[in-house]
Formats: structure tokens, sequence, C-alpha cells
């Protein structure tokens, strides 16, 4: 099975057990690589962004000497999206209604991350 075939699996796992609606992962670059997003998602687009945020956020961490970014919540009227570190080349991205509780997503988008890590990791 391909790597992707095999995140896409994942991702789908994530998104038929919780609230989560959308997840996806993506390159550090901004390049796309598996996702499970509802249609109409111009996923290049996401990814672009996801990249240029998570870009802008691990440089105000090392400014504010905090560490390595670990994770990105963004939260708007309609939804809450989190972008979580995967590895240093990868990001996991999820989308989730406003009415979702961040604890429980948070948890679930981290085990995702860590079992994706794992899958990148044998892989490459």
């Amino acid at each position: 099975m391909k790597i992707q075939e095999t995140l896409s699996d994942l991702l789908k796992e994530l998104t038929n057990k919780s609230p989560i609606l959308g997840a996806a992962v993506f390159s550090i670059e901004g390049l796309p690589f598996a996702s499970r997003f509802h249609g109409g998602t111009e996923e290049a687009s996401v990814a672009a962004i996801v990249a240029a945020i998570h870009a802008a956020g691990d440089q105000t961490v090392k400014a504010l000497r905090q560490g390595e970014l670990k994770s990105i919540i963004i939260q708007g009227d309609l939804g809450t999206t989190l972008v979580i570190s995967i590895s240093a080349d990868y990001l996991l991205t999820i989308t989730a209604p406003e009415n979702a509780k961040l604890g429980l997503i948070f948890s679930d988008a981290k085990k995702t991350a860590r079992e994706a890590r794992k899958i990148l990791h044998k892989a490459l």
C-alpha cells in the first residue's frame, strides 16, 4: 500500500470517529500529501496557507525562546483549525465545527499525528 493511501486511511479513521470535519497531511513547503477534506476545499491553497502560518508560528516561538513549535490553534466564528507538527517536514491540519470540544479534537489530532509520524518514519 502506498504511503499516501495509508495516511488517507488514518485520516479517514480520524474524521469518522470524532467531530473532526476534515484532516490533511501537508509538507512544510505547502504541498498536499494526503487529505480527507469535504468537497470544494482547495487543497493546494489550504496547504500553502497552512505552511505560511506554520512558518510564522515557528519564527514566533523562536523569537520568544519557547522551544520548538508543536501546534497552532485557529478559531473562527464557524469552526476551529488545528495545525500540528508531525515531523520536521510534515504537518497535520484538522478542521472542526465551532461547537466541538477543543480538548477532544486536540487529543484525537495529537494521537493521529503520532501515528502519522510512525508511518512516515517507516516509509521515508
